[in-house]
């Protein structure tokens, strides 16, 4: 039994001015940022409580429940791999629609 794994899914909080035009194409981001970063899993909110509201926040998603049902810590994130992924959404264009797109 895994104790402790690293974390596997992440939230992200787009800059405040983007966020409806963001949220609205947040299933795109999410596929996005998964072909990019495989074997993690991204969720995007429309606004949440975060210190930068002019960037994109990467906030990882720390706990987890264990193969006993009970909760457990996951091993915080390198802050390289968190400013990688939050680089790629800054290349991510939300107004096209249907496809992916980079700038």
């Amino acid at each position: 039994m895994d104790t402790e794994r690293e974390v596997l899914e992440f939230v992200i909080v787009p800059p405040y001015n983007d966020r409806r035009a963001i949220f609205e194409a947040r299933e795109r981001l999410s596929c996005f940022l998964q072909q990019k970063f495989p074997g993690y899993t991204f969720t995007i909110v429309a606004v949440a409580p975060v210190d930068d509201e002019d960037e994109f926040n990467v906030v990882p998603v720390m706990s987890f429940v264990d193969d006993t049902g009970r909760m457990r810590m996951c091993i915080y994130p390198k802050i390289m791999f968190m400013a990688d992924i939050a680089a790629a959404c800054r290349t991510f264009d939300k107004n096209l629609r249907g496809k992916f797109a980079v700038h």
